[in-house]
């Protein structure tokens, strides 16, 4: 359900940290998740929209990805994502804005 006014989200993300002592496999790692296969199976488990399109069509629910309006751009457009704070306000203030740190 989205409300009319919105709401807010997030997306999980997989990292590679600049100093891995293994990197190759870091990317090993990356590619499998994001596979249209594996990345299917991951969005059905947590129930939630897949990150790779091509995912939808290895979903067991055919209709899994119409559920959690995956190609539905408009439906999105009212989704506002979660930043990191910065001081920099994002709202358009010009006031010094409290950063992740503080």
């Amino acid at each position: 359900m989205l409300p009319d006014e919105g709401a807010t989200g997030w997306s999980d993300t997989w990292m590679v940290a600049a100093h891995a002592q293994h990197p190759n496999c870091a990317y090993m790692w990356m590619n499998h998740i994001v596979s249209p296969e594996v990345n299917s199976q991951v969005a059905e488990w947590f129930g939630e929209a897949p990150s790779n399109a091509l995912a939808c069509d290895h979903t067991s629910d055919k209709n899994f990805c119409a559920t959690y309006h995956s190609a539905d751009a408009p439906y999105w457009k009212n989704v506002y994502y979660w930043t990191t704070p910065t001081t920099q306000c994002l709202d358009g203030r010009t006031v010094k804005c409290t950063d992740y740190t503080a």
